[in-house]
């Protein structure tokens, strides 16, 4: 075993991109909870709801910056020494991570800089089906160039693969849930995971002193749900007392998500159908538990927490 110390700054300011968001938020709050003494900046990209925000979080600094915008990221993480990195769906990452490298190489204050991907960005792109790979928002090919850029920019980064599907993904669902009882989504076998507890993992790696993390490529999941969405009706049956069907075929998906804009749904269909070519890379592991010191949320209490908003 390596004697050498821990030797990686404590960030004493925090830049949270994504503030408005399922991870960002949680983040501020578990920051603000365990280290208040650290200085929060929380970035949104839509200057109307900055007020919001600063209704939710008195304790932190709220700004305006775009991705595509380098003055507006300059001024963002100007004297910043942690940055969260998370970029919405269809984020063109070339420019965004080319804009925000240069700002943060021009801030020169960075310790450790955490990116989120997600979607297999470590495969191999020439297996990607030739129509995916020509969709330029698609995120199976963006999440590699947003890591590319990263890696060659000598930056301190650690990259969260969250190599699962999020549990509140399921609230895209609750129209069939509440009109039949039915669980309308393909059938794909994945792995599970609460954005809080990827919220914590993150607020932890900030607040470690292991050097060790940096530049490293961690992979998230629960550690314990690796199942298909009917694996998951069968549990929703048993949690909520009443019998759960799964409708994994393609015209109902289409059907139900077009009219709601989950993406270009049949470009969503199409993902899941290379995913399932490749679902044999998924596996459970422990790397969460590990960071948060205890066992992450399960696809099953999270269901019992959220039975009401899924279903009245």
């Amino acid at each position: 075993m390596s004697s050498e110390k821990n030797r990686k700054p404590i960030p004493r300011s925090i830049l949270i991109f994504g503030a408005a968001g399922r991870i960002g938020g949680p983040l501020a709050k578990f920051l603000h909870r365990e280290k208040p003494c650290i200085r929060l900046r929380l970035v949104s990209s839509n200057q109307e709801r900055i007020e919001n925000l600063r209704c939710d979080f008195p304790y932190a600094e709220l700004v305006y910056a775009n991705y595509f915008d380098l003055p507006s990221l300059i001024s963002a993480v100007q004297g910043m020494e942690g940055v969260f990195v998370i970029a919405p769906s269809g984020t063109d990452e070339r420019p965004a991570m080319t804009n925000l490298v240069a700002a943060l190489k021009e801030a020169n204050t960075a310790v450790h800089v955490l990116r989120v991907l997600g979607l297999q960005p470590e495969a191999n792109l020439r297996r990607l089906p030739q129509r995916m790979r020509d969709l330029s928002s698609a995120l199976p090919t963006q999440h590699p160039i947003a890591k590319r850029i990263l890696d060659e920019s000598d930056l301190p980064v650690t990259y969260l693969n969250i190599g699962a599907t999020f549990m509140d993904n399921l609230m895209w669902m609750k129209g069939g849930l509440r009109r039949e009882r039915k669980l309308i989504w393909h059938n794909r076998l994945i792995p599970w995971i609460d954005p809080r507890d990827v919220a914590e993992v993150a607020g932890r790696l900030f607040l470690s002193d292991n050097h060790r993390h940096i530049g490293q490529f961690h992979t998230l999941n629960n550690g314990h749900d690796l199942m298909r969405l009917s694996d998951a009706a069968e549990i929703m049956s048993e949690v909520f007392g009443e019998k759960i069907t799964h409708d994994g075929s393609r015209g109902s998906f289409l059907k139900e998500y077009e009219k709601i804009g989950v993406r270009p749904s049949s470009d969503l269909w199409d993902f899941f159908s290379y995913e399932e070519e490749n679902e044999v890379v998924w596996a459970r592991n422990d790397f969460v538990q590990r960071i948060i010191g205890r066992k992450p949320l399960t696809l099953r209490e999270w269901l019992r927490e959220n039975a009401e908003l899924l279903l009245s």
